[in-house]
């Protein structure tokens, strides 16, 4: 019988950090926001590329989901890399490659080079996914929690300041300066991590299938990886299903917004990145199960407001609110609990719970355009708020195990 991967610390022989600076942390900060924007960019044009290569709004809504396909893939094969090389020669080669794909996006002519772009973006824009086990690496147990926030809340920013960016340039320069501003900033953060990122000499020697293999077992032997990699998908797939369609639904009647007004939705659920220290704080001094709970409670609450969205502005804006504020609680939360199980292994663990992350957001979006096609809001409304529920069941398996054990004892 195969016998399991040994898993060693690849950061033993890291450089020297007495603890994250401040300067650091926020730099790794606004290197996730940087990274993950470009998988968003799309979200508020998808109107502006059907019109523009005369497509129909589902062929259109495909390119938010190739998009998302890729960065599951590069979860899935690229992101396991940071515990086998230097996560910053990695980091820096992601930014470089990334550049490059979104300067080409720019010059597309056709919807399927779009397409096949799009997967590209998704592939390359993990790296914020290797800074935060590496930031997380990099601080001390009693301020992992405030990094990983800070992390998650440049990573929330990033994604929702994309749309507000791609709005606006795509509705006064058009969508092809969207792609080629996002690669010119990948270019200038790219300089800044090479001369402010420590470097490591990772300890994994094993071949590539080993290292992949080792995540099997990592998946395999922690139920907490399961139930978190669960929560994060069901409610990564919630959000995923609004931000998908939001363009359609605020172009259309009642509202009929232009592109710069639809990107301005992206900034109303900023609350939810300023909550991410906080977040951070309360999951260093109490359990992250209560942070979680409270987070899926707030995205149910957000759907059954977003049921009466068309009745008023105001409602958009409380619902985008709730689901945002709510993700991120439950988000900081899971990544906190993972990181607390091997912290030699954090890279590997942040692969696991964010394939299941992306992939349930891809899911969303499947979701959400398929039933904004058949049953426009209401039907959005009704495949998120199931998601959102659906992610209860961790909890009641986690309530059912500690019972168990009680029981047992």
């Amino acid at each position: 019988m195969q016998q399991p991967v040994e898993i060693t610390d690849p950061l033993q022989n890291v450089t020297a950090v007495q603890s994250i600076s401040p300067r650091l942390r926020w730099l790794m900060a606004v290197g996730c926001g940087a990274s993950v924007a470009n998988i968003y960019y799309c979200q508020p044009l998808l109107g502006a590329f059907s019109r523009y290569f005369h497509v129909s709004e589902a062929t259109a809504g495909n390119i938010n989901i190739f998009t998302q396909i890729g960065y599951g893939l590069g979860m899935l094969f690229i992101l396991p890399l940071g515990d086998k090389i230097s996560r910053r020669r990695l980091i820096l080669a992601l930014f470089l490659l990334s550049a490059l794909v979104l300067g080409i996006t720019g010059l597309v002519t056709r919807v399927w080079m779009l397409d096949v772009c799009s997967v590209g973006i998704g592939l390359l824009s993990v790296s914020c996914h290797v800074l935060i086990p590496y930031g997380a690496h990099l601080s001390s147990d009693t301020e992992r929690g405030k990094t990983i926030g800070a992390l998650l809340g440049g990573l929330l920013v990033g994604i929702l300041v994309s749309r507000t960016l791609s709005g606006w340039i795509g509705q006064y320069l058009g969508w092809r300066w969207v792609y080629e501003t996002a690669a010119l900033g990948m270019l200038g953060i790219c300089l800044l991590l090479w001369l402010q990122l420590p470097d490591e000499q990772p300890a994994f020697q094993g071949s590539y299938i080993h290292l992949l293999r080792s995540v099997w077992e990592l998946w395999r032997q922690h139920r907490v990886v399961r139930q978190s990699a669960w929560i994060g998908a069901t409610l990564f797939g919630a959000i995923s299903a609004f931000w998908a369609t939001m363009a359609f639904f605020l172009e259309a009647p009642p509202y009929q917004y232009p592109l710069s007004w639809i990107g301005v939705f992206g900034l109303v659920g900023a609350g939810g990145a300023m909550a991410a220290p906080l977040v951070g704080r309360i999951t260093d001094r109490k359990s992250p199960l209560l942070t979680i709970q409270v987070g899926i409670l707030l995205v149910i609450l957000g759907y059954l407001t977003l049921f009466f969205a068309s009745l008023h502005i105001a409602l958009v804006v409380i619902g985008v609110i709730l689901l945002d504020v709510g993700l991120q609680a439950a988000h900081v939360s899971n990544q906190a609990r993972n990181y607390a199980i091997l912290p030699h292994a954090r890279t590997r663990l942040n692969t696991i719970y964010m394939t299941a992350f992306f992939g349930g957001g891809t899911l969303g979006s499947v979701a959400g355009n398929i039933m904004w096609n058949h049953f426009r809001w209401t039907g959005v409304c009704m495949a998120g708020l199931l998601m959102a529920m659906l992610s209860w069941l961790a909890i009641a398996s986690f309530h059912k195990q500690k019972n168990n054990q009680l029981i047992s004892s």
